[in-house]
């Protein structure tokens, strides 16, 4: 169907030739948005398909019974593969050549590449991996080596967490139905249900025993419970930094 044909539009309907090719310029740039919105879309399905390849190859191989649980959990949830993969990256040597350059920022794969924006960017989660770790306490409660490898794995997971941030909003949370008496209610049947939105807890514990292994590797012992706290808190942490960025993004229309 061409220009021409779209009902409603014909010149001798009242439009003169002016607004006729207004309107002629503006279907012209929207039909080039969705073309150029559909080539994203089949890139990063793509991308995901490769992704997810990898994840299940690391899955079937792997000897970790209660890793190889949490990850399928995550995935049933459908959550974006690479950023799963930026969880299971931490000391995770076989699967961190594998992935090589598709945890690459989008601007450094496609070559377009603003210096000022990416340093920008790189600052803001720079201090955010800073921020969370301070949850572990002082500079010395951890060896310099461990807090650089701790620090880089933060940054690419808020990195992944911006480059899928649609998908990851809509599926890293559980939600349940939360029955409570009413306030001010005089019968124990005067109830209400909220829906309460919390991390996912499959997310949480994945995050947890991932750093719980790392640590070992490198001879530290740390307890769980503490791990635990600390993947809720960091997590929370990326997903509302996300959130926030993605609703700037929506209202500058980008």
């Amino acid at each position: 169907m061409g220009l021409e044909d779209l009902g409603g539009f014909d010149q001798g309907e009242g439009m003169d030739a002016a607004s006729f090719e207004k309107f002629q310029e503006r279907m012209r740039k929207a039909a080039a948005q969705i073309k150029a919105i559909r080539k994203q879309e089949k890139k990063q399905k793509k991308k995901e398909n490769e992704l997810i390849k990898i994840l299940l190859k690391f899955i079937k191989h792997s000897h970790k019974k209660d890793l190889v649980l949490l990850i399928s959990r995550v995935l049933e949830k459908n959550m974006p593969a690479n950023f799963v993969l930026a969880v299971v990256l931490l000391g995770n040597e076989e699967i961190q050549q594998e992935i090589g350059k598709y945890l690459l920022p989008e601007e450094i794969r496609t070559g377009e590449v603003d210096l000022n924006q990416l340093e920008a960017a790189q600052a803001q989660d720079t201090a955010a991996a800073e921020k969370a770790l301070i949850f572990f306490g002082d500079d010395k409660s951890l060896p310099l080596k461990i807090r650089i490898e701790i620090d880089n794995w933060i940054k690419g997971l808020i990195l992944q967490a911006s480059e899928s941030a649609p998908k990851l909003l809509k599926t890293a949370y559980d939600i349940k139905k939360i029955r409570e008496k009413k306030e001010g209610a005089v019968f124990e049947n005067e109830v209400e249900t909220r829906l309460e939105k919390t991390t996912s807890d499959a997310l949480i514990k994945l995050t947890a025993n991932i750093i719980l292994d790392f640590l070992k590797q490198n001879g530290l012992e740390e307890d769980f419970e503490k791990l635990q706290e600390f993947s809720k808190f960091l997590l929370k942490g990326i997903l509302d930094k996300t959130k926030e960025e993605l609703d700037d993004r929506l209202e500058l229309g980008g």
